[in-house]
C-alpha cells in the first residue's frame, strides 16, 4: 500500500453566481460567470487497498471507521462518502484538511468534492476531470435537497482563471489571464461570519422561477455585469474595480442580507482614506469571504485598516493549478 498526497485549490468568483443554477441560464440567454482557482489548498492524503476504510477530517475533529463500505450516508462526513461512494473506489485510508474557514464563499464543498473524485479516480486537473462535473453538481443537489450549480467545480477541475459560458448542455469554458496589475491590487478577506449559499441561491432561483420582475431584473444586470467582466480581467484593471462594485449592488437587489455590517466599515473607510475601488461578496454573500480591489499604491494602507477592523487579509494568489498529485 502506498500513501498519496493531492491538493486542490479553492475559487473566487468575480461576476456571474447564480447564473449557473439550471434552467436560468437556459431561461436567459448569454449568461457568463467568471472566477480562478486560488493558491488556499484542501489536502487530501490517501491509501488504497487494504482491510476496512477510515475518514479523518482534521479540521472538524471527526473520524469514521467501517469495517465495511456503508450503502447510505453516515451522519457526519456525507458529502465526503456521498462523492466517494459515487467513483466506485472509496480508499482504505483517506485524512482531509483545509485551511479555509467553513462558509467562506470560495467553493469549498465543491472543490473538495473535485479532489474526492479526482483522487479516487486518480485523475488530476484537465479535460477528463472536467468531464465529471455533471456528476458532481447532480450529487451536490442531492446532499443539500436544493438547486446546485456548476461554477465552483471549474477552476478546482481546471485551473486558473475562466470565463464559463452557459450557452449549451454543459459549459463552455474559456481561459482568461488577468491583468497584472490587477494581481497586485486584489485583496481577499473573511468577513468573520459564515455563509449558506445553498439558502441565499434557493431564495434568488425561486423567485425568478415564480416570475419576480426585480430578481429578474437583478440577474439580467449581474449577466451583462459578467460578460463585460469576461473582457475586463485580462485588460482593465480598473473596469474590473468598477464592474465588482456594480455586481454587489446588484446582489444586494436580489437580498439586502447580502452585504454585512463588516463589508459596509470596508467601504466606508477606503473611500473616507482614499484605498477603496470596489468590492463584492465572494460566492452568494451574507457572510463568508469578499473580494476587494483597491487603488494602486494604496496596498499597504488596505490591508492594515482591514487588520485594524479585524478582518484580516487572506494571503493567496490566483493560480494556473487545479487538483494535482504531490
Amino acid at each position: 500500500m502506498t500513501r498519496e498526497t493531492w491538493r486542490v485549490p479553492v475559487r473566487v468568483d468575480f461576476a456571474g453566481g447564480t447564473l449557473d443554477l439550471w434552467p436560468i441560464y437556459a431561461m436567459m440567454g448569454g449568461c457568463v460567470t467568471v472566477n480562478a482557482a486560488v493558491d488556499l489548498w484542501v489536502e487530501i492524503s490517501l491509501t488504497r487497498g487494504g482491510q476496512g476504510h477510515h475518514i479523518t477530517s482534521r479540521d472538524l475533529g471527526l473520524d469514521l471507521t467501517f469495517e465495511v463500505w456503508p450503502t447510505e450516508a453516515p451522519e457526519t462526513l456525507s458529502w465526503v462518502w456521498r462523492v466517494l461512494d459515487a467513483s466506485g473506489a472509496p480508499p482504505a485510508d483517506l485524512v482531509l484538511h483545509s485551511p479555509v474557514p467553513q462558509g467562506s464563499g470560495l467553493g469549498v464543498s465543491s472543490c473538495l468534492g473535485v479532489g474526492l473524485l479526482g483522487a479516487a479516480l486518480g485523475l488530476e486537473a484537465g479535460e477528463a476531470l472536467a468531464s465529471k462535473v455533471p456528476v458532481l453538481r447532480d450529487l451536490e443537489s442531492r446532499e443539500l435537497q436544493t438547486p446546485t450549480g456548476w461554477q465552483d467545480y471549474c477552476p478546482a477541475a481546471l485551473g486558473g482563471a475562466l470565463a464559463l459560458h452557459w450557452d449549451g448542455p454543459s459549459p463552455r469554458w474559456e481561459r482568461l489571464e488577468p491583468h497584472p496589475g490587477l494581481l497586485s491590487n486584489l485583496v481577499v478577506f473573511y468577513t468573520g461570519k459564515p455563509h449558506h449559499s445553498g439558502l441565499t441561491n434557493w431564495e434568488a432561483y425561486r423567485r425568478f422561477i415564480e416570475g419576480d420582475g426585480q430578481t429578474r431584473q437583478s440577474l439580467a444586470e449581474i449577466r451583462d455585469i459578467a460578460q463585460d467582466m469576461a473582457l475586463a480581467l485580462p485588460s482593465d484593471p480598473a473596469a474590473v474595480a468598477e464592474l465588482l462594485e456594480r455586481e454587489g449592488r446588484a446582489r444586494m437587489n436580489l437580498s439586502p442580507a447580502v452585504e454585512t455590517d463588516a463589508m459596509r466599515a470596508v467601504r466606508d473607510r477606503g473611500r473616507r482614506e482614499g484605498w477603496y475601488a470596489g468590492m463584492k461578496p465572494c460566492g452568494a454573500g451574507g457572510g463568508g469571504c469578499c473580494l476587494l480591489v483597491v487603488r494602486d499604491g494604496h496596498r499597504d494602507a488596505a490591508e492594515a485598516a482591514l487588520r485594524e477592523l479585524g478582518l484580516p487579509p487572506m494571503d493567496l494568489q490566483i493560480t494556473p493549478k487545479g487538483l494535482h498529485r504531490l
